[in-house]
């Protein structure tokens, strides 16, 4: 006898890639729009590139043009642009990590981020009493603990998935799903997602129930938010990255709080201004 496990979903939520032929084309559109690629390069992207069959391994069955345009435009973006944040601040890791060695921690603070956490965090696990006090490697591994490994080897051409049959299926079997998104993020940008999400609200004839407007959150404007049916919403978390959570804790908390307790973002607040 198969044994079966049962989970009681009570939502979905994800900040997702979910089809490229929109998801890439919407991170130029992003860097136009924010100010950070000029018309000629945008232009040249939207003429050159078709973008119905890309695919994420390189040349990404583009034309020469089409690539050439695309890394012109990631050039003028350049290095000193975090493309998961683009209004946070760099981090220059050669001068944190002399800091750390002489025990000078002093944070980097960019729209209330430590933009040197990656770096912070790197040198603070791998500290031996850190990890005795974890009870970690305790098999004295010889090489350094890192975010990132190379051992988990993810498959690119699963990039290449249309996402979006699946996203139906889950609605249509009246699981909530939330896809959200931090508006300061070029690398799978609200353009992107929030096109795709009405797309899917087309396809499966459902209604706008909530239309695109603000939610709130302490009196400010957490985002903005709107709602296909029952069970498909789209969010954006204003000022967060794509790692909402990082960026904007609060505010990803009210919106994770909505989506365990099935309520909607709240779309008023005290005191009105005026």
């Amino acid at each position: 006898m198969q044994l079966m496990t049962c989970t009681n979903f009570v939502g979905m939520i994800g900040n997702p890639l979910l089809k490229l032929d929109r998801d890439v084309p919407a991170t130029y559109e992003y860097f136009w729009s924010h100010g950070m690629i000029s018309d000629e390069i945008f232009l040249a992207i939207s003429h050159s590139c078709d973008f119905e069959d890309y695919t994420f391994n390189s040349p990404h069955n583009e034309s020469k043009s089409c690539n050439d345009a695309i890394a012109e435009a990631n050039n003028i973006v350049g290095e000193y642009i975090n493309n998961y944040d683009v209004i946070l601040d760099v981090c220059y890791p050669s001068i944190v990590m002399q800091e750390l060695r002489l025990r000078k921690y002093a944070t980097k603070i960019s729209v209330g981020v430590d933009v040197c956490m990656t770096y912070e965090t790197f040198f603070y696990f791998n500290l031996p009493e850190v990890q005795q006090a974890l009870h970690a490697n305790r098999t004295h591994l010889k090489y350094h603990w890192s975010m990132c490994s190379d051992i988990l080897n993810y498959s690119n051409t699963d990039g290449n998935i249309n996402i979006l049959p699946t996203l139906q299926r889950i609605v249509e079997h009246k699981i909530p799903l939330w896809v959200f998104s931090g508006d300061q993020d070029s690398v799978v940008p609200l353009l992107g997602s929030r096109t795709l999400v009405r797309e899917l609200a087309h396809t499966m004839g459902l209604h706008v129930t909530v239309p695109y407007s603000t939610w709130f959150r302490k009196g400010q404007v957490g985002g903005w938010v709107t709602e296909y049916g029952n069970f498909l919403t789209f969010a954006t978390v204003r000022g967060a990255s794509h790692m909402v959570p990082f960026a904007q804790p609060d505010r990803a908390l009210r919106l994770f709080q909505s989506i365990v307790l099935g309520q909607r973002l709240p779309n008023t607040t005290n005191p009105p201004i005026g």
